[in-house]
């Protein structure tokens, strides 16, 4: 016969059956939960991915040739991009995005890996009429400071590796400008696309809005080492006077063991750039402005023209503290 002690006896370990049954099943679901939760590496970067300007620019380039496209802008769409790159420059990112729309161009920020600084790219849309066969170029604005200089690249892949250059120097000094043309310099029907020699270029365009603004400016050039035997480089202030920051130059390149030939001293063959219709602009506007030509080696060879680099970059700082 069962009795009231034996019922009591069987009760106590069933609850406490059911006691444990339940916790085992909250722990089941709390592990499980654990499980469950985004797993996240250590190291994983947050926020967008660097981007590596050197690599954008090498592919922007990359198709450039001879007797690639390219097509001359009007009055507008030069005058819609320079406005755009000034708008971008005194923080009017909307101003700036919608003057650079009615062209098919767009302003995008990122953050430079070697660097670390946010950059403006301004650059063609992938949806823009005939884009990729306009040629009109770039424009890359370092972000990390007041723009207080600019480096133009007016004939990249023609002038091997000035592209590259143009990246160094930009990395090397801040509050920095790099101009970028968008079309080999013989791509354009009758000298079209050679934006040195015409002012009827996007290029030329914005080069004038910078400098209009006060920025000075360092354009780099390649030449053929045969052209003018015994020199590396050519240094000169193109039209307009030569100034402190040719002779800074000059001698910062005669230290690193270039033989350098300076324009306001002695004849260097056709390579002073004095036709040059940006160095015009700049000499008529009174603002400071270097016509720099390299020798192959000092632009091909990743060693010189990191020093090269360096020179220039002591160049523009020394016009930081300047009003």
């Amino acid at each position: 016969m069962e009795t009231r002690g034996s019922r009591r006896s069987l009760l106590l370990p069933a609850a406490v059956l059911l006691v444990l049954a339940a916790l085992a099943g909250v722990l089941t679901l709390a592990a499980r939960g654990q499980d469950e939760r985004p797993r996240v590496a250590r190291g994983t970067p947050s926020g967008p991915v660097p981007v590596d300007l050197a690599a954008r620019v090498d592919g922007f380039t990359a198709d450039f040739t001879a007797d690639g496209p390219y097509t001359a802008p009007d009055a507008a769409q030069r005058r819609a991009v320079a406005e755009g790159v000034l708008g971008a420059m005194d923080g009017q990112a909307e101003q700036a995005g919608r003057a650079l729309a009615r062209v098919g161009y767009r302003l995008t920020e990122f953050t430079e890996a070697a660097t670390g600084r946010r950059v403006a790219e301004i650059a063609e849309t992938a949806d823009a009429p005939a884009v990729g066969s306009r040629g009109w170029g770039r424009v890359y604005l370092d972000l990390s400071a007041r723009p207080y200089w600019t480096v133009q690249v007016p004939h990249p892949v023609s002038d091997a590796r000035t592209e590259a250059l143009g990246v160094e120097l930009f990395r090397a000094a801040p509050g920095g400008v790099l101009v970028l043309a968008g079309a080999h310099r013989k791509a354009g029907a009758d000298g079209s696309s050679d934006v040195a020699h015409r002012s009827d270029t996007v290029f030329a365009a914005v080069v004038e809005a910078l400098t209009g603004r006060g920025l000075p400016g360092i354009q780099v050039h390649g030449f053929d080492e045969g052209s003018l035997p015994g020199q590396d480089a050519v240094v000169s202030g193109g039209a307009g006077q030569a100034g402190p920051a040719a002779e800074l130059t000059a001698a910062g390149l005669g230290r690193a063991g270039f033989a350098v030939c300076r324009a306001w001293r002695e004849k260097c063959g056709q390579l002073e750039g004095t036709t040059n219709v940006e160095g015009r602009f700049a000499a008529g506007a009174g603002v400071p402005w270097l016509h720099v030509e390299l020798g192959n080696g000092l632009r091909t060879e990743p060693a010189r023209r990191a020093v090269v680099a360096g020179v220039l970059a002591e160049t523009a700082r020394s016009w930081a503290a300047k009003p």
